[in-house]
């Protein structure tokens, strides 16, 4: 039986070169089918919960113009959100100066980033919202809606 040493000097000089560039060309197959697990974790993935600070909460919103928001905001920004009230076309400021997360695997659904503390105002409304972007800078205020102003019935008066 012959040994690989002899079988190797036996071919011609073409045929060695194009096994060896056949060897060459089928590494990165052989790499690509390497199982996952024994890779090292890829440093560009970046968990979401690393993204909240301590007292604040990720609440999941659902965002009534987020088509337009797909040309104009990254994977995060700093937005006012208004909340439309029956389908009516006037807006109601909820808060400002919000910062918006886009979800990594779902680039259509989005999440507001508030104070734990003030997380109720946010979930108390039940529909969508309204997103108007803003430049960096400020931090998120709520807005507290305008009273209506009592009218005063006066009985009586002059006679």
């Amino acid at each position: 039986m012959k040994t690989f040493k002899s079988r190797w000097h036996g071919l011609s000089w073409e045929s060695r070169m194009l096994i060896l560039f056949t060897a060459i060309a089928a590494l990165p197959l052989f790499i690509s089918l390497w199982p996952e697990a024994s890779r090292t974790p890829s440093e560009g993935r970046v968990e979401l919960d690393t993204h909240i600070p301590k007292g604040f909460v990720l609440i999941p919103i659902e965002v009534e113009n987020y088509e337009a928001l797909d040309s104009i905001l990254g994977r995060f920004g700093i937005v006012d959100l208004f909340r439309s009230q029956d389908g009516r076309r006037e807006k109601f400021p909820v808060a400002r100066n919000v910062r918006l997360l886009r979800a990594p695997h779902n680039p259509m659904h989005f999440a507001a980033l508030v104070p734990e503390t003030r997380s109720s105002e946010i979930l108390s409304h039940s529909g969508s919202y309204v997103v108007v972007v803003k430049r960096e800078g400020g931090g998120t205020e709520f807005v507290k809606p305008d009273k209506v102003p009592r009218r005063k019935i006066i009985y009586g008066g002059p006679s």
